[in-house]
Parts: structure tokens; sequence; C-alpha cells
């Protein structure tokens, strides 16, 4: 057998040189990785700087309250440890824990099914001025569809935004009417030419009788004003454990949110006197009916004290008011024949006067059975039940919108005859200002937080104890405490 030859031309030729130039499912898989993953990240950035979301790439600009803090992130960013293990990630959230070291910040409703985190809604790095303006999706996530642990929702169970999915304002909605009992015409006080003090035509406004807790006690055009003033207002206390507070400085908001209700001592009296005998020119006291018996028979007696001789004046004729039932002939004079009768006499044609007609011009008495045969017998005055706050789930001030007149909102006012016509601002008024986005022209900011709270502030938490030391919360290197001062104190001991 002959032998093989065997160069090494021959066994060079037995291998593909060109194997580099032909595509494998290795291959192809390495290449499509290479060009994929770049591809999708860049996709990814691209997309968060659509929506001007800087997160993936930097950290943002902290906002303007939290600001102080400087680049110490460990501040709020405080590592979480579970089960033993110090927990890491590309991102390290924020926990409400270190919101609340902080911040006394209550939950919402304790029937709510979900409760979402501090920083998911008040979202930080944005270079935001003010973090409460939450965007309108955190609350609709709730809202949208509104579901509670037990029993049924006591609210509207979707809304979605102020502009267009918004319920009408609950007291226009349910139609159950103002609740208050003062009988008031506004359109009879808001005509031209009304009679006011000494006769003379007058035009009144609206500040004439509705004016802020703040402005309560600047002077009234038609009426004086008899507010009492608290220890805490004349800066003494009798108390030495309960010192009085120093006074707030005045700013511009403070107390002109709502309307305060008006009184007849302030915006009342000089037009509506409640003139009880002919013998005075003073008015009744504005009270409880006993506050006001008493007065009148004190008022009467020291009269007649002074002035015996009025004993032996010829009385005017009675005269029952409507809804009167006093058991006597309406025409027939009576003649006093001593001091204490003259009193007498006197005080039950003036509370008649007072009681059946001055007092129920506004107020709704209730005179008990008795009454038909006892014209001494005092009526029951309705509670005024005034309004102040009518709707209490939301925050609005009066001051923000200072500059609109109020007949502008307060549409059905002019023409409103009835005590319980509900004359607050309807839904569709506050929407054509609140109407979207404030950086457009002609628009203004419409969004959940500007009118509701998430934060349920009446419950109370019990007193706060911070935990940070001001170093700690700048970032800035602990400083020693000085001991000049103690040295130098030491020197003045006993």
């Amino acid at each position: 057998m002959a032998g093989r030859i065997r160069t090494a031309k021959s066994l060079g030729q037995r291998h593909d040189f060109h194997y580099f130039q032909r595509w494998g499912r290795w291959r192809f898989l390495r290449a499509f990785l290479m060009i994929a993953v770049p591809a999708i990240a860049g996709l990814w950035l691209l997309g968060f700087a659509l929506h001007h979301d800087s997160e993936p790439y930097a950290s943002g600009p902290l906002s303007t309250v939290h600001s102080f803090t400087g680049k110490r992130c460990g501040t709020c960013h405080r590592p979480v440890i579970e089960a033993g293990f110090l927990k890491v990630g590309f991102r390290q959230h924020v926990d409400d824990a270190a919101c609340l070291s902080c911040h006394q910040a209550p939950a919402h409703q304790a029937l709510q099914t979900f409760t979402p985190t501090c920083a998911s809604c008040h979202v930080e790095h944005t270079g935001s001025q003010h973090l409460r303006q939450t965007a309108d999706e955190t609350c609709v996530q709730c809202h949208g569809e509104l579901k509670v642990k037990s029993g049924s929702p006591r609210y509207q169970t979707a809304i979605y935004d102020f502009d267009k999915k918004h319920p009408e304002f609950a007291p226009l909605r349910t139609g159950f009417g103002d609740p208050g009992t003062i009988k008031l015409n506004h359109s009879v006080h808001m005509r031209a030419g009304l009679l006011g003090p000494n006769a003379q035509p007058v035009q009144m406004q609206c500040q004439d009788c509705h004016r802020t807790p703040a402005d309560q006690s600047a002077p009234w055009k038609y009426g004086e004003s008899r507010l009492l003033q608290t220890s805490l207002q004349s800066g003494s206390s009798a108390d030495p454990h309960n010192p009085a507070m120093p006074e707030e400085p005045t700013r511009p908001g403070i107390g002109r949110a709502y309307m305060a209700a008006p009184t007849y001592a302030s915006a009342c009296q000089n037009c509506h006197a409640l003139q009880f005998d002919s013998h005075f020119t003073e008015s009744a006291p504005h009270d409880k009916p006993q506050v006001v018996h008493d007065f009148i028979v004190r008022r009467l007696t020291e009269y007649i004290h002074q002035h015996p001789e009025a004993i032996h004046e010829t009385p005017r004729p009675l005269r029952v008011m409507f809804g009167g039932t006093i058991s006597r002939e309406p025409q027939t004079p009576r003649i006093a024949r001593s001091a204490d009768e003259w009193v007498r006499i006197h005080t039950e044609d003036a509370e008649n006067l007072l009681w059946r007609k001055t007092c129920q011009e506004c107020h709704t008495l209730r005179f008990s059975p008795n009454q038909t045969t006892d014209s001494s017998a005092l009526p029951e005055v309705a509670p005024s039940q005034i309004k102040a706050v009518w709707l209490p789930n939301s925050v609005f001030s009066h001051y923000a919108h200072a500059g609109v007149n109020c007949q502008s909102c307060h549409t059905k006012a002019l023409a409103s005859t009835e005590t319980q016509d509900v004359l607050i601002p309807s839904i569709t008024t506050c929407q054509q200002c609140h109407n979207g986005n404030p950086v457009k022209l002609g628009q203004s900011e419409n969004g959940c937080f500007l009118c509701h709270q998430y934060h349920n502030w009446k419950q109370s938490r019990g007193p706060f104890i911070p935990t940070h030391a001001m170093d700690q919360l700048r970032g800035a290197a602990p400083q020693r405490p000085s001991t000049e001062g103690i040295v130098a104190s030491q020197l003045f001991l006993p």
C-alpha cells in the first residue's frame, strides 16, 4: 500500500478561510442585542425628554421649601432595611417616614381603600414652588370610581376634573333651600331710592351688610359696630399660667376668606329701630325676650318715678297688631290708677308692638298656647341658623376674588325675594374663569388642590416631637457649643 502524500497545502485546503463572512444564529443574536439595547435605551430617554421629565439622567432641582438641605440627599433618601438586609436599588424612593419626620400630615379618610405615598402626590426635584399643587390624576385614581371599605360613599363617586366632569355644588344640587329663619328680601334692600336713616334715600351695596371678620370692626355706613373685645384682643390676661398671646401681624388675607353673619348692631339698627314707647327715643336692646322685657320694665319704672304726673295722661287707643289674640277690645283705652299699673299697661303695649309687629318683620316667633289669654307671656325666638360656610368640604377665599364685584358671582341676589333662596354661585359661574391651564391667556387654575385638601387636618395626632437637628438638615458640620458663656455665667454664681 502506497503511503499518502500529505503536504501543508493539501492540509490547508480542508479549512474554510471565509467562515467569518457567514452569519450564524449566535452571530445574529449578538448583533441584534448590540443594536436593540442601545436603541431601546435611547427611545426611553427620548420619551422622558418629550415629556420634559429629566428623572432618568438628572435629579432635578429641589423645591424652594426643601432647597435648604442642599446636596444632603440622605436627609430624605434614607436607606431602608428589610428582614435584616439593606435594601438597595437603582433609585432610592423617599418613604413616608422620612416625610412625617418633619410634616404633620394626617390621613385622608378612615374608610379609604387606597392610601398613596407622600412622594407619589408631592413630586420633588421638579423645581416647584408649591409641592401641595398635586396633579388631578392623584385624586382621580380614587374619586374617578370612589369605593370605601364598608358601607356606601357619602360623596359623589365619579369626579374627574372641574371643567367638565364635576357635579353641581351640593347646596344647589339638593334643592333643600336656605335653613336660615331671618326674613330678608334682597330685592327690596337693593332697590334704588330706599329710605335709609333720617328718611334719606340711599343706594345700598352688598358690603353694607356683608363683611369679613377682619373688616367687621371698621366703621359701618348705616350702623355702629358693637363688637366685644376679648382678653386676647385687649392684650390682658388674668391667668398667669396662660399669658395673653401677642397680636399677630396683619396680613392681607387673614380673616377675609368667608363672610361673617350680619348682626343687628352693625347692619340693621340705624334703619330698623326697636322703638317701644313714645316716652323714649332710645330703642329696646336686640336680645332675648326676657332681656327685652326686663329692660322695658326697668325704663318704664324709672320714668314714672321721675314723672308721676304721667299717670293721669290720657292714653292712646290700644292697637292689637296682626297675629295678636289678646282678649280685650282693641279700641278701649285703659287708664292707670297707680304707678305699678301704669308700668304694667305700658309694658303690655310695648311688647304688643314688638312681639306682634316689629320683631316679626325679621324673626320667626313661637307663641305658647297660654298667650291667647295672657299677654305677658314671652314668645320664643327661632334660631337664626345663618350659614357662614356653604361648602364645608372645600376651601374658598373671598380675598382672592376681591377684584370681582359681588353681583358677578351672586347673580340671583338682586332678584331674590325669599329667605330660602340659596344665593351662592353655581359651578358654571366658577368655570368661566377656572377653565384650564393658568399659563394660557384667559384661563385660570382649576386643579383639585385649589379647592380641596387630601389630609384631614381635624384629626389630632398629639404634640409633634421634632427629631432633626439644624446641622443635620442643612448637611453642615455640627458646631461645638461654646464654653465662654458657661465660664462667664459661673462667675456670677453665689
